[in-house]
Parts: structure tokens; sequence; C-alpha cells
């Protein structure tokens, strides 16, 4: 029994001391590390010097550096071979390297570098070594990561088997990345490496390697390989680490340009990839973070670049510059245009204009503050040359008919003797297409139309153009047309000119009949004779192309003639029990006849009756045809009467029942029949007037329902078939 409590006590004490050192390595690799690289150098056989750069946050709470550094190795199939440890040399604070004294640093800003180095031997491997040291954490600030919190880092080497290279040193970084960038501010940063043995080196971003996590913090030995690139925040990729902004790397010289748009705190890799003979031998990549700012500049010195002056559109404007300043935060300035040789080419004023001694190129500095302890300074390059200008008057129109153009140019500008040269475009449809005389004559456009010519002067570094617009006219043509249509007589044509020219058309019309002429561009006439008809049209311009042109279209109207259409309703109106009513045909010249009915019905008889089910006024016509396919048409007006055309109730009883409670008139013919209505009682006194459509009675009179009784009522209305006013009258008996 006592052997079983001494055993419990010792695992317990186990227990509770694994614990307190997970926490404790909890702690301790908290929020401290910023990144690291390593790399090797051979010196002979199996034997290397292997150096570890590992930094850290100064003003963290975590852990001081590791007093052992443990590295392990592993072969190239990932199995470990070697474990060995490098004693903690010693760390120094990193410059700040910001250089702009107008902005206020902050505080909160510290860096340290440790460099383990050892020197080991490491056992025989035909398939290379990778060399790994991991750890934990990067700490919850970092903006760019998943869970930034609980991602650690793995540092790794590759050194490849003698067969890809024999005794390999690999690439290692010169410098470290500044460790402050402000937002919205550019960077450049040489971010190459250093090849011992001369190997193509090629860079690239990449992600760096998680590692150790909070509840394993310290690995040892480390995972074996493939490790696990970190785990990105939503939207963030190693070739785009910022998310807003941007970061990128020339692949050749390693040059960093980065460009971020918010702060924060992000993780980002740099690898260099080792080759030799084409063959990649080793990776080596760095793992570092970018702390990014809102930096509050207080003073920026900047002159607008030329190309974007306004008051300055070509470098051919003359040797007067007026500048533009974009400085903020300064009091003073001081300009030096950059004359050589002279020490006049200054200014003090904001915004200074200067008149150079001659063309040439010139870096204009500008100083804001100076002097000051908080100063800035500003270059930008300008280049002056003469004036110059060029344009040219356009010809007047020409027809396309003998057409020759001169064209003279003028502007200011040296003389052709003195190295101007000239370049005239006719715009691709003249002979010559070009020219490089400064007056060209006897240029013939093949096209009519607009064309855009284009006269360019060259001197020096300086090139002009002008543009302008000349017009070619073309011949006038001569066309019209009518319908293609069944034409019968009388037959109204209209007539379409289809005529062409660039200047006004006057026209001559003659229609074949003896008759009719006119002088519109497209007239309307009307053929009442049949017959066939030659037409002619004379057109002429007396502006641009002048000609006169004249078409004659023979045969182009033929007219055939029209049947008459006629027929007779017997009787005209009847009632609603009686509307059977007898057609009769008495068209002429046609072979072929129709009654419509105005109801939906037709016949070709030409005799028929015909019964009508629902009263009505309607107008039924006739259509013939003769066998030319000429048509006429004619109506006739008939009515069929309706027999009861007002319903007017006899009773009705306003008991609030929803049923029979109002006194109302139905008219036949329209339910929105306007109408007058009276009701007077017993005694003879009107208790009701209406005027209107939709009028009804609800047996009330002054806002109380009369008494029971037989009430009288007279109703005027105009009839639907004559329009006149009809007066009907009776009885109403109400009931409550």
């Amino acid at each position: 029994m006592s052997f079983f409590f001494v055993k419990l006590e010792v695992h317990l004490k186990r227990f509770f001391t694994y614990i307190l050192t997970l926490f404790l390595s909890s702690q301790l690799y908290a929020s401290h590390i910023v990144g690291g690289d390593m790399y090797y150098d051979c010196l002979g056989g199996n034997t290397y010097q292997i150096t570890l750069k590992l930094y850290r946050d100064c003003l963290s709470d975590g852990a001081e550096y590791d007093p052992m550094l443990p590295v392990t190795v592993f072969n190239g199939l990932n199995v470990q071979i070697d474990h060995f440890t490098i004693p903690f040399p010693g760390s120094a604070v990193l410059d700040v390297l910001f250089d702009n004294p107008c902005i206020t640093f902050p505080s909160d800003i510290c860096v340290e570098e440790s460099i383990y180095q050892k020197t080991v031997t490491l056992p025989d491997s035909p398939t290379g070594y990778i060399l790994s040291y991991q750890r934990c954490c990067r700490g919850p600030a970092v903006t760019n990561l998943a869970d930034p919190g609980d991602e650690g880092l793995t540092l790794q080497i590759d050194i490849p088997p003698t067969s890809l290279a024999v005794c390999n040193s690999s690439a290692r970084f010169t410098n470290y990345p500044p460790l402050v960038l402000c937002a919205g501010q550019e960077l450049i940063f040489d971010h190459s490496a250093i090849d011992p043995d001369g190997d193509l080196l090629v860079y690239e971003l990449c992600s760096p390697f998680g590692g150790g996590s909070s509840t394993f913090p310290a690995p040892d030995p480390a995972a074996p390989p493939p490790y696990s690139p970190v785990v990105w925040a939503g939207g963030i990729t190693a070739d785009d680490p910022f998310g807003a902004g941007d970061l990128s790397i020339d692949p050749v010289t390693g040059m960093l340009t980065a460009f971020p748009e918010a702060p924060g705190l992000y993780a980002v890799g740099v690898c260099v990839k080792e080759y030799r003979d084409g063959n990649l031998i080793s990776t080596s990549r760095r793992d570092f973070l970018f702390k990014v700012l809102n930096c509050e500049i207080e003073l920026e010195a900047e002159v607008i670049p030329q190309d974007d002056l306004t008051t300055f559109v070509s470098y051919c404007q003359g040797l007067e510059i007026f500048f533009e300043n974009n400085s903020y935060g300064g009091d003073f300035y001081k300009w030096d245009f950059g004359v050589p040789e002279i020490g006049t080419d200054v200014s003090t004023e904001f915004e200074p204009s200067y008149t150079f001694p001659g063309p040439g190129t010139y870096v204009v500095m500008l100083v804001v503050n100076p002097g000051w302890p908080c100063t800035d300074t500003s270059f930008e390059t300008f280049v002056v040359a003469n004036s110059i200008d060029a344009y040219f008057t356009p010809p007047d129109a020409q027809c396309i008919v003998g057409n020759s153009f001169d064209f003279m140019g003028e502007g200011i500008y040296p003389t052709e003797g003195e190295g101007t040269t000239f370049e005239w475009n006719f715009g691709g449809y003249s002979d010559p297409l070009f020219s490089t005389v400064e007056d060209p004559t006897n240029v013939v456009f093949t096209a009519a139309g607009p064309h855009d010519v284009t006269f360019t002067v060259n001197y020096d570094i300086c090139t002009i153009s002008h543009t302008e617009e000349i017009f070619v006219y073309a011949e006038p043509t001569i066309n019209f047309t009518v319908p293609d249509e069944l034409k019968c007589a009388p037959y109204t044509a209209y007539f379409t000119d289809l005529s062409f020219a660039h200047t006004e058309i006057f026209y001559s019309w003659d229609f074949g009949d003896g008759i009719g002429t006119s002088s519109e561009q497209h007239p309307v006439y009307i053929y009442n004779d049949v017959g066939v008809y030659d037409v002619t049209l004379t057109i002429w311009t007396i502006d641009g192309c002048i000609d006169t042109l004249t078409l004659v279209r023979e045969n182009l109207i033929e007219t055939f003639p029209s049947p008459t259409s006629a027929f007779t309703v017997s009787p005209t109106v009847l009632d609603e029990y009686h509307a059977d009513f007898f057609f009769t045909d008495h068209s002429v010249d046609g072979v072929e006849q129709w009654f419509y009915f105005a109801d939906g019905d037709y016949s070709q008889l030409t005799e028929v009756w015909h019964n009508y089910t629902e009263p009505g006024v309607y107008y039924p016509w006739q259509i013939v045809v003769n066998e030319y396919g000429c048509k006429d048409r004619s109506y006739q007006q008939l009515t069929v009467i309706p027999v009861i055309p007002v319903l007017v109730p006899n009773a009705f009883t306003p008991d609030g029942n929803s049923l029979n409670n109002i006194f109302k008139p139905v008219f036949y013919d329209d339910e929105n029949q306007i109408f007058r209505m009276y009701i007077y009682d017993r005694w003879g006194e009107l208790i009701y007037d209406f005027n209107g459509a939709g009028g009804y009675w609800d047996g009330s009179y002054q806002g109380n329902v009369v008494p029971d009784g037989v009430y009288i009522w007279k109703i005027i209305y105009n009839e639907y078939d004559t329009g006149l006013p009809t007066e009907i009258g009776g009885h109403v008996t109400l009931l409550r």
C-alpha cells in the first residue's frame, strides 16, 4: 500500500510539473516573435557553420531568447537524423531606419536581433539535409493572420545532396527591412541576398511557415517537414499580404516595393531560390513583420511635375515656366532652377515663374523651411525649348471632278534651313498621301466627303501638330421611286426622291398626264383618269459639283378603273322584335361584292335578308371588287329600336337589409345615361331632384326616410337613336 502512494505521488508531481511547464512556456513565448531566417556556410565535407538570426519585440512581455536554441536535422526523406543546440550569443537592439525629421516617430517600436552560430559536422546523408527551428507565438496584434495569437513560426534551410551541389553555401539576406512604414506612402527597399558560390538567385514573396502553438510552444525536436504555411486572414495571400495596398519584389534584383494603405502589423515572407546549372538546389526563407502606422507628417516639399502643370501644355511653349508648389507645413521656400554656373537662378516665392536662358534640361530644387530642424527637399526635372506653333487655313471645298488643293503651312518656328522639318498627312485618300514640304500643292483627293489634314512641325525636341477638316463634294446622282402597289383611279401617288448631292438640289417634276408638275422634293399627285404615264424628274445644282441631270421612268404609273359600290337597306328602322332588314346590291362594274352587317356577320349574296338580335344603330357596308382588283366601299345606316328603353321599379324597401333598398331606373342602351329624375309626394311637393348619370333615390327627404306610401316620379332622358329629350313618369310604392 505504501508503494502505491509513493508511486501516485511521483506521477502527480510529474503531472503538475508538466502543466506548470506548459503554462510558463505559453506565457514565456507569447507575443514576442518578430521573425527570422537561417543560412549556412560549407567548411568542407559534412562540416557547416549554421547561422540563425532571430528577432523579437523588445517591449513585449514574452520570454528572453533561448539560452540553448535547438535545431533539428532531417534527411531529404524528412526523417530525423541529428539534433544540436546553439548557446545564446547575446542580442542587440536594431536601429530604426526612419530618416524623416518631420514625422513624429512612435515610442513603442523596439526590435532586437540575436545571431546564433555554431559549427557542426552532420552525419552522412545522400539525400541532403533539412534544418528546422520552431517556436510560438506571433502575438494577437498581427493584422493579416487568421489566429495570430496561436500562430508560431518555423525557420528552415535546405542543404542539397552532393549529387546536386558539392559543399554548397546558401544565400543570405544582407539587409533587414525597415521596422516602420507609413500608410499611404511608398517604400522601395533593397531586399537582395548574396551567395558565396555565385549561384543564380531568384526572389519571390512566399508564405511564412507556422510552428509551435500555445499548447506546444517550444517543439524540441521540431516536427518533421513538410511544414504548413501560416493561415492568412480572409482575402489575404502571400502575394498580397497588405490586403489594402501593394507589395511586390523584383525577381531578379530583389528590390522590394511596398505601398500599404491601412495601419496594422503584417506578417510577410520573402524567399530567395538558389539555382546552379538550371537546377534548384536550395531555398532561403525570411519571415518578418511590417508595422504600418498612420504617420502624421508635419511638413513635405513637392514640386508639381512638368506634365501636370495647369499652365504648361508641352515642352515647346517657350522658355518661361510658371511653377506650382504642392508643399505643405512650411513657411519659407528656397527654389534653385538648376541653371549651371550661375547663382541668380533662385527664388523665395511660394510659386515663382522663371525664364530660362536657353533650351535644355534642368533639375529644379525646392527646399521647404531651409535651415530649420524640420525641413524637406523636392527635385523635379524640367525640359524647356523655344516656343513653336503650327497651323494652316483649310482651302475651300472643291468638286471631286478635277479637284486640286494647295496648302500653306503657317506658324511660329525656325525656317527649314535651321533644322525645322515638316510633315503633312492628308488622311489616306489622296495623291500624294503625305508631304514633307512646307507648302504642298496639287494634292488630289480620290474620295468625296470630309478629310482630316494634319500639319506637323518638328524642331529640336519639339513637335507640334495642327489638324483641319477639308471637304470634297461628290458628283450629284438622280433617282426616285413610287410605292409598288395596285393603282386604282383616282390614285394618289407619293413620290420619294432618292437623288444625292452635297449642295442644295433644285427639282422639276413632270407627272406625264399633260397637267401635273411640281418643284417639291417629295411631291404627292392624284391621277384621276385611267391610263399609263411616264414620269420625268430633272435636278440641278448651282454649288459644289454643278450639274443638271434628267431621269425619265417610262410607264411608271398605270392606273386602272375602279368599281362603284352602292346598295339599299329596307326598311331602315325596326323594333327589336321585328329586326329583319333586306339588303339589295346596286354596285357597278364589280365582279365580286360582300355585305358586312356590322354585327360580325357578312354575306356575298346580292340580295339577302339579315336579322339583328340586339337593339342599336348599325352602319353596315358593302365592298365591291372589279376584275383588276380595284375596290370600292359604301355605307348605310339602320336602327333597331329597343321595345323597353328604360326599366323603372314600381316598389322598393329602404329598410337597410341590403336588398331592394333604392329606387333606380335602368337604361337599356347605356348605364352611364345622363337623365333628370324628380320625386313628388302625394300632395305634389318635390322631395328629390337628381341630374346626372347613375342616380337613385334612397327614400329619404332632408336626411330622414319618408313614410310608407305611393310617390310620383318623372324622368327626362335623351333617346339613344335620335338624341331628342323624352319624358316618362309613373308611381313607386315605398315600404319599410
